[in-house]
């Protein structure tokens, strides 16, 4: 059996939890591959090594030097004080990304160097304990990604050769360790994944060496049904399907999506785990599973932030081509978008805020819509979108009834809803502020009331 293991932020923020994740990887032999993020906070309102270095290539272009990027520099020294010569090289390595101010992908260069010093200093902590280990760089496996901004991917056709060289280049080597969030494109500049580009990393690597196991170490006993900032003691899911956990993802969900692509479909099981309780089975994630009777949904998750435009045109359902105009406009400007509910003479479209910048500004949206598809009365409202997904809802009629009576009783009014067209998921648009309110609203509905 092979293993890939990737260990985000808060398994590797201190030497202490390092070494825990070490010890993950030695107690099965199976556990060949280990994926590293950059270390995460060590305290609350402790920064980020990445948040560190995305403020540390604006002070440089500013000032040509940077605290931040001295701070970032001092945290590894902390992990491994005993090595002055390998944080020196590491040091200057830093320095040579920063002045480098003309490279194409300058910002990538920089944030990607936590990901690159930390899979160098776990290396040395791991022959410093004796295990025959070796560092690969995403260039030298050819992990080449495709693709511009939120839309970058992994190269579907880099994995059988990565597979290949990684074949060869771990006969002997009991750890291969490597960084992740970052590979190249295909003229060989580096280039970084979108968020979450850790986990995608991982299982990109699980893809190549056809492994059966992805783990995936946290700082949580798996997924949570929901946010647990929301409700701190929402159950843990035991397993659910790739499905269920993009329509859960797609929301906000604390896994990145993106990950999934790679190894869905292929018999892969994606295990989320935790690096402080490895002894918790944690969420499965698999290509199918039966579901239990009484299931209804299998998480919720909820995300702040999508925008509701609303338009209205008289006799617009007999008007030929309007749904190409709008959504034409969209497209020039390389905009996604989320849901587009209708009713008599009204037409409406969710789109994410983050989505919304420069000339993609919500005004100029909203002028170029009435401009090009002749429509009047526009109103734009703030929305948390709630996402409510599960195999088990299809196999009862009150799935959606229970939901919104759980709403109706807090208060709660629906200002959009898409019943989807898998079956397997639902949303509904609720006011903004009490997107949290929701949550609590229908999982109590369905996991309290059992």
């Amino acid at each position: 059996m092979i293993k890939v293991c990737k260990f985000g932020g808060t398994s590797l923020a201190t030497r202490e939890q390092i070494e825990k994740s070490i010890d993950i990887m030695l107690a099965d032999d199976s556990r060949r591959y280990m994926i590293v993020s950059a270390p995460g906070a060590e305290y609350n309102g402790d920064k980020k090594i990445t948040d560190l270095l995305i403020k540390s290539a604006g002070e440089y272009r500013a000032s040509r030097k940077s605290l931040s990027a001295e701070t970032v520099i001092a945290r590894f020294n902390e992990i491994l004080s005993e090595d002055p010569e390998l944080i020196g090289r590491l040091h200057g390595n830093l320095c040579a990304r920063l002045s480098n101010t003309r490279a194409k992908n300058y910002v990538d260069s920089i944030i990607s160097f936590g990901e690159y010093a930390n899979a160098v200093v776990i290396n040395s902590i791991l022959e410093r304990r004796g295990i025959f280990s070796e560092f690969f760089d995403p260039q030298e496996l050819a992990f080449t990604l495709v693709g511009e901004g939120n839309s970058i991917k992994p190269d579907s056709r880099c994995y059988t050769k990565m597979g290949a060289i990684l074949e060869a280049k771990i006969s002997g080597v009991r750890l291969a360790v490597i960084p992740g969030f970052y590979a190249y494109n295909r003229k060989g500049e580096l280039t970084t994944l979108p968020r979450g580009g850790s986990d995608t990393s991982g299982a990109v690597i699980a893809r190549a060496v056809n492994a059966e196991i992805y783990e995936n170490f946290t700082d949580e006993d798996g997924l949570k049904r929901v946010n647990p900032k929301i409700l701190p003691d929402a159950e843990t899911i035991p397993e659910m399907t790739y499905d269920e956990a993009r329509g859960l993802a797609y929301a906000g969900f604390k896994l990145a999506d993106a990950c999934f692509e790679p190894i869905r479909g292929r018999g892969v099981v994606l295990n989320v785990r935790n690096t402080n309780n490895p002894k918790h089975h944690g969420t499965r994630i698999v290509d199918s599973r039966e579901v239990s009777p009484e299931e209804y949904v299998v998480g919720l998750a909820c995300e702040s932030g999508p925008i509701l435009i609303r338009m209205g045109k008289m006799y617009s359902d007999l008007e030929v081509g309007l749904g190409r105009k709008l959504f034409q406009i969209f497209e020039d400007l390389k905009m996604p978008y989320e849901h587009h509910p209708n009713g008599v003479d009204t037409l409406a479209v969710i789109l994410r805020e983050r989505h919304m910048n420069g000339d993609n500004n919500l005004q100029n949206i909203l002028r170029t819509i009435e401009e090009k598809c002749g429509v009047s009365n526009i109103t734009t409202t703030d929305i948390s979108l709630l996402s409510m997904t599960g195999l088990g809802m299809k196999n009862h009629v009150d799935s959606r009834a229970r939901v919104f009576s759980s709403l109706a009783r807090n208060g709660i009014y629906d200002r959009a809803i898409d019943s989807g067209a898998d079956d397997c998921s639902f949303f509904v648009g609720v006011d903004e502020s009490r997107g949290e309110d929701a949550v609590r609203a229908v999982y109590d509905e369905f996991y309290n009331k059992r």
